[in-house]
């Protein structure tokens, strides 16, 4: 049975639980064992909010350190922030946006910054803000990124249709097709 360890981080706002639940969904449509594990930082918008999705015979819905097939990071420095779950095999798919956190005094790493910290790193960077600005609505992000994620075969054990019965709204069925596109010209390229 494939196996997948996957951790979605991200900001309080940006859809990481919906992303999570459209993930758990499709998966279930597929017959595929699945287990997440939510972690909030703070419990309101702006705060740190990642999962843990782990798909295949697995038993603890956490993923070990060093354990993650895929981070997948809405907001570049909670990227960084699950560095600790990567390998050297570890695929970063790293949206370039970096948000001032809603604490007072805490600086966020620059794009640029976070950048060279994961130099060493399988990355993928992409600008997600461009595909919402196109479709006029900035809650789509989460399909975009699951998109483009699919575009780069992340999830190989899922069919398309699984993932489009799961979104609600022609947004963001438009925005994982137009994130699968980037995937795809990124590839080709």
């Amino acid at each position: 049975m494939v196996k997948l360890n996957l951790i979605v981080g991200g900001i309080g706002g940006q859809g990481i639980i919906t992303l999570g639940k459209m993930i758990t969904s499709a998966c279930e449509k597929e017959g595929l064992k699945v287990l997440v594990s939510e972690m909030h930082g703070l419990a309101q918008r702006g705060g740190a909010v990642n999962i843990h999705v782990r798909i295949g015979d697995v038993y603890a819905p956490t993923i070990p350190l060093g354990g993650a097939d895929c981070i997948m990071g809405l907001e570049t420095n909670e990227a960084l922030r699950n560095l600790s779950y990567a390998n050297n095999k570890t695929l970063i798919i790293l949206n370039e946006l970096s948000i001032r956190p809603v604490l007072p005094g805490i600086i966020p790493k620059k794009v640029e910054e976070v950048e060279k910290l994961l130099s060493g790193y399988r990355v993928v960077k992409v600008n997600l803000k461009e595909i919402s600005e196109k479709i006029g609505d900035k809650r789509v992000i989460n399909s975009a990124i699951l998109g483009f994620a699919y575009g780069l075969n992340v999830f190989p054990m899922i069919n398309e249709s699984s993932f489009i019965e799961t979104m609600r709204g022609e947004n963001n069925v438009k925005s994982f097709y137009m994130g699968m596109r980037i995937a795809h010209d990124f590839i080709r390229n």
